[in-house]
């Protein structure tokens, strides 16, 4: 009676550990997919990262490609930062926007405030305002002052015509105009030049 006990009890300790030793096997494996699953996403995400790098990388190196075009003739003295660049550009490109409506109105008074005050004085001179009717491919066309000047020579030179960059000739002198890259062109449309720190249409003389 006693070797059948001591057998039954041999047994049953025998099912308790070959059931405790399978258990942590059987959970192993099924742990195994979650893991999976959470690479899978971790490289979801740095795909995204990478592509949104990648394109803000390009818009930067085309910023830079302009700001390089726009300040390549300054000497070594002078130097404009690239926020100075963006800052003058958007300046710029804001007054232009403002005399296209002006010019489009004929507003001579408007205009006037844009105009650098040397300008103002050279075409206020009867000799130089005479100077200038004599380059008019219309003869028939008398300029009396200004006003004319500003109605027969500075609009029609200026009509749908596109600016899209800037070029520094100085640090105060910037010409405006129109950007051809794949030609390699540039053709002015303004000039520029800062009195007492802010940006003013300088016409050149005759």
């Amino acid at each position: 009676m006693r070797k059948l006990k001591y057998y039954l009890l041999i047994g049953i300790t025998g099912l308790c550990l070959i059931s405790c030793g399978s258990t942590p096997k059987s959970e192993n494996i099924e742990s195994q997919p979650e893991a999976e699953d959470a690479v899978a996403e971790v490289d979801d995400v740095v795909d995204v990262i990478e592509e949104d790098t990648v394109i803000d990388v390009s818009d930067e190196v085309e910023d830079d490609e302009e700001y390089i075009r726009s300040t390549n003739k300054l000497s070594d003295e002078e130097t404009v930062t690239k926020a100075e660049f963006e800052g003058d550009k958007a300046e710029i490109l804001q007054m232009i926007s403002e005399l296209e409506e002006i010019m489009a109105r004929e507003d001579v008074d408007a205009w006037l405030t844009y105009i650098a005050p040397d300008s103002i004085r050279y075409y206020s001179t009867p000799a130089n305002i005479r100077k200038a009717q004599k380059k008019l491919p219309n003869k028939a066309i008398v300029l009396r002052g200004i006003g004319d000047y500003f109605k027969y020579v500075f609009i029609p030179a200026r009509e749908h015509k596109t600016v899209n960059e800037i070029r520094y000739d100085s640090k105060t002198n910037v010409r405006a105009g129109d950007a051809d890259k794949e030609k390699n062109k540039f053709s002015v449309v303004y000039y520029f030049v800062k009195v007492n720190g802010k940006w003013k249409v300088h016409i050149p003389t005759l």
